[in-house]
């Protein structure tokens, strides 16, 4: 039963993929965006979990604006999954007409320091095409990739990543592999702003605790690797803006726990000050603050 249903999803997902490969860029944004409406009204997947966390967050919002920044996660999620399942077709000068750069020549001073460099982000706008941009500016990219359930979706969406440039690693391999990356002068995207399950440094995440991994932070002061903060801004029109900021590291030395605990509320305040922003950008469907509620009751 379990492999009829992964074959299923699997050729669900490559028929859809086909059509979405022969239409315009901007048609299978707006399909995509479509999808999202769709998905909100009429599979509310999560949808709870999305407003009790924006709830959380900002608890000074009314119900309406609430609502209006729930629906436009699910709108830029489904932008989001159709857009990447176009990354073998996307070209460079799609790529060229569709992005637009704020202070890249951030990127090329972080790797010319020679000690690798952490492109730090959240699940917020599209962080596949960041990904993927980063590449296009000649810059190699190594990320990690989380282990689908359905082994022929994961397979398929490492061989999209691959298309676009990008390095994958598995889970559980990150550390060691990472480290090797920067050692090289590589680039290591992180998306660290999911609750942390273990060796969690606790930073201040819309005035709540929020448990959050220490491992960019690890990385940083063992490495003297630069730490970049990116963001991919979605437009309805299918275009993007794409923003880099510098995570300030070199006033800290040496590998001890306040470091450490510094350099993840610099980036974790910075995600915020992003979200703040453009609030629809988020991905709320994680619990986020699990282990904060646990935190508060103990």
């Amino acid at each position: 039963m379990k492999l009829w249903k992964n074959q299923l999803e699997y050729n669900a997902l490559r028929f859809v993929t086909r059509i979405l490969q022969a239409l315009p860029p901007n048609t299978v944004v707006k399909i995509g965006r479509r999808l999202g409406y769709f998905i909100y009204y009429g599979i509310p997947i999560r949808r709870a979990v999305v407003l009790q966390n924006i709830q959380k967050a900002m608890p000074d919002l009314s119900r309406k604006e609430r609502i209006r920044i729930a629906r436009g996660t699910y709108v830029m999620f489904g932008q989001n999954f159709f857009e990447f399942l176009r990354t073998p077709v996307r070209t460079p000068k799609e790529m060229s007409n569709r992005i637009r750069l704020h202070n890249e020549h951030l990127l090329q001073e972080a790797h010319d320091s020679g000690n690798g460099t952490l492109l730090m982000s959240g699940h917020f706008g599209n962080w596949e095409i960041l990904a993927c941009a980063i590449v296009s500016l000649g810059f190699p990219l190594v990320v990690i990739a989380k282990k689908q359930r359905n082994k022929r979706v994961d397979a398929m969406i490492n061989d999209y990543r691959r298309s676009g440039g990008i390095e994958t690693v598995p889970l559980g391999m990150g550390v060691r592999a990472f480290l090797r990356a920067l050692r090289q002068n590589k680039f290591v995207a992180m998306l660290a702003d999911q609750e942390a399950r273990k060796d969690a440094i606790y930073a201040d995440f819309f005035g709540l605790p929020s448990a959050t991994a220490a491992g960019p932070a690890v990385l940083a002061l063992k490495t003297g690797a630069q730490i970049i903060f990116g963001t991919c801004i979605q437009r309805k029109d299918g275009t993007y803006d794409m923003n880099f900021e510098k995570i300030k590291t070199d006033d800290l030395d040496g590998l001890s726990e306040e470091n450490i605990r510094i350099i993840t509320q610099r980036h974790v305040s910075k995600l915020e000050e992003k979200i703040r922003q453009w609030p629809d950008h988020w991905f709320w469907m994680h619990k986020r603050w699990k282990k904060s509620s646990q935190k508060a009751v103990n």
